[in-house]
């Protein structure tokens, strides 16, 4: 496989990912049963007899950011952000491997007969503590190439889309925080907030990987110069 097909496929993940994650809480969500779509983490889809399928919904997915970190590395070359943009990308990727790995722990009413968990386990507090480096890592990133689109021609939209998702995300995860209580480990409609939220963060790998999907076709076949986005 040529350099040139092998980076369109490592820029597709990036298009899958931004289907795949959300897409899988949603229809696992739906058949479910107890499980209550609005009013529950998609995390928790991990627990119980099929929870194996968010489990590895988080680990692939994580595998797929990591390949689109790498064809990132590939496009970006040099200039601003080329190093710094693939690192926090990759740095994401692991955030959600580790929220695979590390499962989250019971909650009242589900998996179904639940009373929650009196003591956290050590693995659920690495899951719930992995929501900061995911984050962090993910406005970082969206904050990087928002400075680089600025300085690329017609670049522009490309800059305030990333501005607008950079501040979209922290809120949207702010209103579903706010709407769960740690406490009594129960929420209203926090689930509905945080599928917003990881729809919006998900879905901006797919529209940034189709930002750079058609210029790497293009200058694939004019050069390696081609593909070398203006820092």
């Amino acid at each position: 496989m040529s350099r040139a097909r092998s980076t369109q496929l490592l820029l597709t993940c990036g298009l899958i990912v931004s289907m795949l994650f959300v897409g899988v809480i949603l229809v696992e969500g739906a058949l479910r049963a107890g499980y209550e779509p609005l009013h529950r983490f998609g995390s928790e889809l991990a627990l119980g007899e099929r929870g194996w399928v968010q489990i590895a919904n988080f680990v692939v997915s994580g595998l797929l950011v990591l390949g689109f970190a790498l064809g990132l590395r590939r496009v970006l070359r040099d200039g601003l952000g080329s190093t710094a943009a693939p690192a926090l990308a990759a740095v994401f990727g692991i955030c959600l491997i580790t929220g695979g790995v590390f499962v989250t722990d019971p909650k009242p009413g589900y998996p179904e007969g639940s009373a929650g968990t009196a003591e956290p386990t050590v693995h659920g507090l690495i899951h719930d503590a992995n929501p900061i480096p995911f984050y962090l890592s993910l406005i970082a990133l969206i904050c990087v190439l928002a400075r680089r689109f600025a300085t690329e021609p017609g670049g522009r939209p490309w800059m305030w889309f990333c501005v607008a998702t950079a501040i979209a995300v922290p809120v949207t995860f702010a209103i579903a925080a706010g709407l769960y209580d740690a406490e009594s480990q129960t929420g209203t409609y926090h689930g509905l907030w945080q599928r917003i939220n990881l729809a919006i963060s998900l879905g901006w790998f797919g529209v940034v990987a189709m930002r750079f999907l058609p210029r790497y076709a293009t200058g694939a076949h004019a050069g390696p110069e081609a593909i070398s986005a203006r820092g």
